[in-house]
Parts: C-alpha cells; sequence; structure tokens
C-alpha cells in the first residue's frame, strides 16, 4: 500500500513510522520545515488528567502507554520520554475542594493518584520553595513529559533510514474515489497513492474544506485561548528540577538543555491581543516573577511563544475516514503529545482494514449533517 501522510508534525510523523515500519510506501509531505508547527512548541505533558469523557480518558491513558513502547522499540540511544510523574498544587484558599473533586474524578477512572505532605514534597522537589502553609498536594505518578524536539529528530531519522524523507510541498486539494487518492500540490502537480492520512493540525480545516470535506477545527483567526497559548521558554539554568508542577499560579517543566517550558495560566486570555511584542515582553515579566517566587532565585526567561492550538470544535479528537471512498484518513486533536504515538499505530492498522473500537466516539462521521456545537473553553488547574 502506498499513502501520502500530510503534515510532518508528531501525528504525521507517527503515523508515517507506523506505516513504514509495516512495509508500507509512504510519501511524506510538508508545506514547511518537519516538526517547526505546534508539535515543536508544546509543554509536552503527557496525562490522562481530568480527561472527560470516559472514551478519552482510556485514549490518553493508552496514550501514555504507547510512548513507554516506542521509548523501548525504537532504535535509539536518545530519552524523550520521561515518567516522573506530576505533582498538582492549589496554592489558594480552595485547595481542600480542588483536592476532594479531582481525587474523586481520579478514583472512578481508575486513575493512581495520591496525596503528598510538604514533607514529601520537599523529598520529592527539593529545589522548589515550597511555602509553610502549604500542607499538601496531589501526586501523580504515571504521568510524564517529552522531549518533543528529540522525538521528533528521532523520528525523522529512523524514516530516514527507511527511504521516507519530507519533501517540502503545499497540498491544496486532496481528491479520492474508489481507485485511490491524490494530493493537488500548489504549482499544480499530483500525487497519487492508495490512500491519504491528513495531519497538518489546524490547518486541516481549510484542506478538508478545499476537498469537499468537513473538518471543524477551530479557526485560527479566533484568536483566543481555544485557539493560542502563550508558552514560556527559560534560559539554561542550574535548577534541579526533576519532573512536572501544574499549578494555579504556574506550571513547569524541565527539558534536556536545561531550559524549562512555562506557563501561567491567569494571562493567557491575553492571547487575543494577537502576536504583540510588548504583550509578549509583559508575558515573559510574568513568568519571570512567578519562577522566582517557585524556586527563590531568578530565571531568565529566553522567550515567550505565541502558539496555535488544534482544537476541534467540539472538543473532541477527529480520527477516521472522511469520504465514502475511505481513502482519506484524518487524525486531529488538542493531545497530540500524549496521543500521537497511538494514534499513529491505529492510523496504520485501520487503513489496513483493522478497525479500533478505541476510537468509535471521536470519527468524522459525528459530524455527517455539518452541525456541531462548540465546546467550552472553560478553566481548570492544568488546562492545556
Amino acid at each position: 500500500m502506498k499513502t501520502i501522510v500530510i503534515g510532518a508534525g508528531i501525528l504525521g510523523l507517527t503515523a508515517a513510522h507506523s506505516l513504514s515500519l509495516r512495509g508500507h510506501e509512504v510519501v511524506l509531505l510538508e508545506k514547511d520545515e518537519p516538526f517547526s508547527g505546534a508539535s515543536h512548541r508544546s509543554f509536552a505533558w503527557l496525562n490522562a488528567n481530568n480527561k472527560f469523557p470516559a472514551s478519552y480518558y482510556r485514549i490518553n491513558r493508552e496514550g501514555i502507554e504507547e510512548h513507554k513502547r516506542l521509548q523501548a522499540d525504537l532504535q535509539s540511544d536518545r530519552t524523550w520520554f520521561h515518567p516522573s510523574g506530576n505533582l498538582l498544587v492549589d496554592f489558594g484558599e480552595a485547595r481542600p475542594e480542588t483536592y476532594a473533586q479531582r481525587v474523586a474524578d481520579a478514583d472512578s477512572m481508575g486513575y493512581p493518584v495520591e496525596t503528598v505532605d510538604l514533607a514529601r514534597l520537599r523529598q520529592i522537589e527539593p529545589a522548589v520553595q515550597w511555602p509553610d502553609d502549604l500542607d499538601s498536594a496531589l501526586l501523580y505518578p504515571e504521568e510524564a513529559w517529552l522531549d518533543n524536539d528529540v522525538l521528533g529528530s528521532e523520528l525523522l531519522r529512523v524514516l530516514a533510514d527507511r527511504g521516507v524523507e519530507p519533501q517540502i510541498a503545499e497540498v491544496v486539494r486532496i481528491d479520492s474515489d474508489d481507485s485511490g487518492a491524490r494530493a493537488v500540490l500548489s504549482d499544480g502537480a499530483e500525487v497519487a497513492a492508495d490512500s491519504v492520512v491528513l495531519a497538518t493540525g489546524a490547518w486541516s480545516r481549510e484542506l478538508a474544506a478545499a476537498s469537499g470535506m468537513f473538518v471543524p477545527v477551530a479557526d485560527l483567526a479566533e484568536q483566543s485561548p481555544r485557539t493560542h497559548s502563550l508558552l514560556g521558554l527559560t534560559e539554561p539554568v542550574d535548577v534541579p528540577l526533576e519532573g512536572i508542577i501544574i499549578s494555579d499560579r504556574v506550571n513547569v517543566r524541565p527539558r534536556h538543555d536545561g531550559r524549562m517550558w512555562v506557563q501561567v495560566a491567569r494571562i493567557e486570555q491575553r492571547v487575543d491581543e494577537g502576536e504583540d511584542p510588548q504583550m509578549l515582553a509583559e508575558v515573559s515579566a510574568v513568568m519571570e516573577e512567578e519562577l522566582e517566587t517557585l524556586f527563590g532565585q531568578r530565571v531568565p526567561m529566553e522567550k515567550v511563544i505565541y502558539s496555535g492550538r488544534s482544537f476541534p470544535e467540539d472538543g473532541r479528537s477527529i480520527v477516521g475516514f472522511l469520504d465514502d471512498a475511505q481513502k482519506v484518513y484524518a487524525v486531529v486533536t488538542h493531545s497530540g503529545m500524549t496521543l500521537g504515538p497511538l494514534f499513529g499505530r491505529l492510523t496504520a492498522e485501520e487503513l489496513e482494514g483493522a478497525e479500533s473500537e478505541l476510537l468509535s466516539d471521536f470519527r468524522p462521521s459525528r459530524f455527517a449533517d455539518r452541525d456541531v456545537e462548540s465546546a467550552d473553553f472553560d478553566y481548570f488547574i492544568g488546562r492545556q
């Protein structure tokens, strides 16, 4: 089988990896640079934390397991999967209510969580200046963080070893019939194959529409917390942060090069100002303030990234065939880092005819009448 994979982010690369691993011919098309979009600009916290309904929790939980398998199976001497666990902290007055609800929700799903006291917190993350009046936090021991740039480069390396090199080309339309599928490029050329995988994130909306198909992803022109985020990257620092901290004040996690990724939820609404240099400078200052409070030392910011999100309009992943001939397969999700390797494998299996029950709640067929209810983007601690 010959398959065109459009998009060389986490979803496209893992689909190409799974297909080529199974012996299929893969043509990988990317309009910019591989792994240069949202996949490169991601906090990359792997979790099934507070994810509802049960079917969404289930695929995210399985997504973490798939990352373990990929790290073990991919021939590499580099590590990108870091199962450090996650500390969820509410520094505010609502802490008892926050923890009670989160523990109840996790228990209802069978998701491991434990309450840890201040002494244990200081053992787990001694670099943090935990306040004396903080009595507890929640530890999610199975959660992990991902060196997404390392994973991206390793997937590209393995694909190159199999003869799959990304081709820089803009696809403007996809056609399909019972005989196969074709990608029409901006220069008028066509690439034919047995099937096409559409893995272009937020841009899936426009490409699908140009092809007479329907993939309702929130429009990036919206410029709201549904469609954009503010992600900070620190300079390399001597702060021995071991794992992920998710809190009502600041989210932070380490990176392989001594830098840290940073988020501050209370300033996310400023994305509606657009990619304004003054706004980004002010956000950077807020991030530095929060990090200094957390670690008791100055942590300089290197940059703040105004990053677009891939957010399906109804909030649920979109995975499956878009056309009657079942030649065009879409993979769109807001949880790409957690779900990438799982969706990559399931894409390959489904293109071979093995339908996955895991994906039954996420089919594009739910939009048959093109009537889509927009999902709310309400804040909670850890909302990504």
